[in-house]
Formats: structure tokens, C-alpha cells, sequence
């Protein structure tokens, strides 16, 4: 989710500050353009389908109309007709960009690695200076399980912006399954510093300090854990997963009421999780 929402930032910022009106004969086409853009960020999708659709019709060879329609699509998760209006705008434009990276984050949702890859290549060609590229390809390089060259990517994006806390943490994911914790601790904790309102460095950080062996034998690492997973909660406080995990260090610590709580808050959010069912009848049994 907060790699859909930078991407689409920059992309509708890019849009928003170009394609002036060049002459009263497109005075219409500038209309729908501006019509979409403002439906995009307003999340209001399947109204800006119909706007481009109009504009299509006028104008077929309007490279930037499929490119907006398929940010709809996207986000309407129709990720075939996505992946259809950016190569659709590509081929009319071939040196279109964003294209080329919306059309790879289409193709990565799908599975399809291998030409999201390509396209990612195809856009840092084009534009070598431009961090959003190196981010994006470094989360699909991490669904890829290609750790190494996922930490070039996400060092090549800090190097030129290094205020997003999701960036360390993609970097801190790829050393964690690298097996390099202390890398990984590091990266969790400078994206708390960068942004401690983002709920994922502290559960980043209190799933790693959890699963470390410090966490049973040094008595700070279970409440620093705990106090992760506590900010959490306290930054989204229907986070399943986190009061999972909490409920476990508790039952670790022998704090079982505030753990069976816990279980109690995974059994109302998230009430298909069957293990959740398991443990709290152990804690039952234990109290």
C-alpha cells in the first residue's frame, strides 16, 4: 500500500504540472484531462474510466489517457486492463517513463517478474536520475528473492532521498532474509527516526527483536519489542499480526492475561486465523 500510494503521488504531481493548453481546438481534450486527474486523486476511479473513456474516443492516439486510465484500473485492481492501457500508451509514446514503471508495478502484482524487470530497465534507461524506478525495482527484486541486488536498488534510491522510511525498510527486509540481523535491526531502526508515525518500522523491528534468541536471554529486548509492537497499535490499532505477535512475547514473558487479551483482539480482527484458536486454548489450559 505505501508503495502504490508514492508512486501514485509522483505520478499524478508529474501530470498535474504539464500538458498545458496549447490552442482553443484543445480546449476539450485539456478539460477531460483535468476532469480525470482530479477524479484520480479524489479516488474516485470508475468516474475517471469514464471521462478517459470519452477522451479516447476523440482523440485514440492520446498516449497520456490510457497512461491515467490504467492508474484507474490499477487501483480498481484490474491489473489485465492495466497492464492493456500502459502498453497501450507506451506504444503510443515509447518514451514514456512512468509507463514503463506503472505497467512493471502491474506486472509485479501479477507474479510476471521477469518483465516487470525489463521494464524497470527500460525506465531507468530512459531516465537514470529518477529514484522512483530504483524504490519500485527494489520491492520487486525482494518478491524475487534477489536480496543483493534489491540493497543496490533501495541504496541507489537513499542515496538521492533518503526521508522515506519505507525505503529502510525494504532494505532491512532484504538483509533479514540475508540473514544479516544486525543490518536489518540497523535499517528498522533509521526508518523510525526518518518517519515515526509508520506503523511497519516498529513492527518490523518487534517481529525481528521477537524471533532473535536476545529476546529470551537479555530482559531490555522483550520490552523494547513490547514497546514496538505497543506504537504499533497504538498508530493502527486493528493490526491483527501485531497483536499476534504480541500475544506471544506476552505468553513468553508469562504476562498470560494481557496475552489472552491479545488473542482475544486476533479472534475479532482476524477471525480466520486458526492458529489464534490453538494457542489461546494452551493459554486457557496454562491459566
Amino acid at each position: 500500500m505505501a508503495l502504490r500510494k508514492f508512486i501514485l503521488k509522483i505520478i499524478l504531481l508529474g501530470t498535474l504540472l504539464g500538458n498545458a493548453a496549447a490552442a482553443d481546438a484543445q480546449y476539450n481534450k485539456d478539460y477531460f484531462y483535468w476532469a480525470s486527474r482530479r477524479c484520480l486523486m479524489n479516488r474516485e476511479y470508475q468516474e475517471a474510466i469514464r471521462v478517459l473513456n470519452i477522451l479516447l474516443r476523440a482523440d485514440p492516439d492520446a498516449a497520456e489517457g490510457y497512461f491515467l486510465r490504467g492508474v484507474a484500473k490499477f487501483n480498481l485492481d484490474d491489473l489485465l486492463g492495466a497492464d492493456t492501457d500502459f502498453s497501450a500508451a507506451i506504444v503510443k509514446n515509447p518514451v514514456f517513463t512512468t509507463a514503463y514503471i506503472y505497467r512493471a508495478l502491474t506486472r509485479t502484482r501479477m507474479g510476471n517478474y521477469d518483465d516487470a524487470l525489463q521494464d524497470f530497465r527500460e525506465a531507468i534507461d530512459l531516465r537514470p536520475d529518477l529514484p522512483d524506478a530504483y524504490y519500485s525495482r527494489g520491492y520487486t527484486r525482494l518478491q524475487n528473492k534477489q536480496y543483493e541486488e534489491a540493497i543496490e536498488d533501495f541504496d541507489k534510491f537513499i542515496f538521492q532521498e533518503n526521508k522515506v522510511a519505507d525505503a529502510y525498510i525494504g532494505r532491512g527486509t532484504a538483509y533479514l532474509y540475508l540473514k544479516d540481523t544486525v543490518r536489518a535491526l540497523e535499517n528498522f531502526d533509521q526508518a523510525i527516526r526518518t518517519n515515526r508515525e509508520n506503523p511497519n518500522g516498529y513492527y518490523q523491528r518487534g517481529t525481528l527483536l521477537l524471533q532473535k534468541e536476545e529476546v529470551y536471554s537479555n530482559t531490555n529486548r522483550p520490552m523494547q519489542a513490547l514497546a514496538d509492537f505497543d506504537r504499533v497499535l497504538q498508530l493502527d490499532s486493528t493490526n491483527s499480526f501485531t497483536y499476534f505477535n504480541r500475544a506471544i512475547l506476552r505468553t513468553q514473558i508469562g504476562d498470560y492475561n494481557r496475552a489472552l487479551d491479545d488473542f482475544d483482539r486476533v479472534a475479532l480482527y482476524s477471525p480466520g486465523n486458526v492458529q489464534v484458536y490453538y494457542l489461546r486454548a494452551m493459554l486457557k489450559t496454562r491459566l
